[in-house]
């Protein structure tokens, strides 16, 4: 794959203090990548040095080839890359059509666009936008009354318009409403199947729903790179984020991943099924009451994790393995009454188990046993 963008051993020195520190990176083009790290990582300074509004101390920044690090933010952007921050910067007395208009305009030009009317070509272009950023209906309705979400949408709406070939997306659901953030994602999505793009954001839930591709910061450098699974389950991007290395182990947490998917099989996690995957999964890996404790107080960090279930059960590779997924799954579902959503994907999962048909019952039937029958 081609790579659009190319940062070679980067440092950024602030009076002494290294923002980002020998930072090296690639992304393909096409490509949607997710930036993720704790306060303090380097992550906005990693876009401010992209679109030249901090210069690095060395190191360099290449755009489709062309070393761009030095240059002023205007000509950065004219090369093809929009940036659009946390805080919407829409026009906020202007409606939701004449934003994407302005921003479709070639001439930028506010007075020419509000008042001389607009290409054909743009007219199409906006209503092509209205429709992309989910705003049609409210397309003549002032930016102030747009709920803050759609602000969000609108405002990636006016980015898009600029026909940028790499977006840089800074935190665009902090704030939102779980709707809000749906949308925003499926938003984001649609927009890489044309562009590329790098997004920023603490909001786990959300990373995980539009991750391809993830890149951990960490001091000012990239502590991990791969899949939302491969980086939930680095030893050292846990240490970070729990600032103690673990006692889970990532076999463990994947056993958690494949019970939980059962669990919100109907989107109602409820809290005797959490109870069951808390304590079963610290008996199974250790006889210790207190180190039960903490086992619980780790497990419970992953309980948010929401992955492909044939992405989690490509990793089990032995039988014992897929028996105790099978055990902790099929318990999980039973602890709150099996319903016909869980049933469902409990039938997935034994399809992709693989497991004798009459072991499967005989474990079914210990279970039942527990639980009434």
């Amino acid at each position: 794959m081609e790579n659009i963008l190319e940062i070679e051993n980067l440092t950024v020195n602030f009076d002494g203090f290294k923002a980002l520190n020998n930072l090296t990176f690639r992304m393909g083009k096409g490509e949607l990548r997710v930036i993720i790290g704790p306060n303090g990582a380097g992550k906005t300074t990693f876009l401010d040095v992209i679109t030249g509004k901090v210069k690095p101390t060395t190191g360099k920044v290449k755009f489709k080839g062309k070393t761009i690090s030095g240059l002023p933010e205007h000509k950065v952007a004219r090369l093809g890359i929009g940036r659009k921050f946390q805080t919407p910067r829409v026009y906020q007395n202007l409606t939701v059509r004449e934003n994407l208009d302005l921003a479709c305009n070639r001439h930028k030009n506010v007075l020419p666009t509000l008042f001389g009317g607009t290409k054909a070509t743009e007219r199409t272009q906006t209503l092509s936008l209205l429709e992309t950023i989910g705003l049609t209906e409210k397309a003549d309705i002032q930016a102030a009354w747009l709920a803050h979400g759609e602000k969000q949408r609108l405002e990636i709406g006016m980015l898009v318009a600029q026909s940028p070939d790499l977006l840089l997306v800074d935190e665009p659901v902090a704030g939102l409403t779980d709707e809000e953030t749906e949308n925003v994602g499926n938003l984001l999505l649609a927009l890489a199947e044309s562009h590329s793009l790098i997004v920023i954001e603490h909001d786990m839930e959300f990373v995980r729903q539009i991750a391809r591709q993830v890149t951990v910061l960490h001091q000012g450098s990239v502590l991990c790179e791969g899949n939302m699974n491969q980086v939930q389950n680095d030893p050292k991007v846990i240490e970070v984020y729990l600032g103690e290395a673990p006692t889970v182990t990532p076999e463990q947490m994947n056993l958690i991943r494949i019970a939980a998917s059962m669990a919100w099989a109907d989107g109602n996690f409820a809290p005797e099924q959490k109870q069951v995957i808390l304590s079963r999964l610290s008996e199974q890996f250790t006889n210790d009451s207190q180190h039960q404790a903490q086992l619980q107080g780790e497990l419970e960090n992953y309980l948010a994790s929401n992955l492909p279930l044939e992405q989690l059960t490509d990793t089990l590779t032995t039988e014992n393995e897929k028996i105790t997924a099978l055990k902790l799954s099929y318990e999980v579902i039973r602890a709150n009454g099996v319903n016909e959503l869980e049933s469902i994907v409990y039938q997935q999962l034994l399809g992709q188990l693989g497991l004798p048909l009459e072991m499967v019952r005989e474990i079914e039937a210990e279970i039942d046993q527990v639980y009434g029958g």
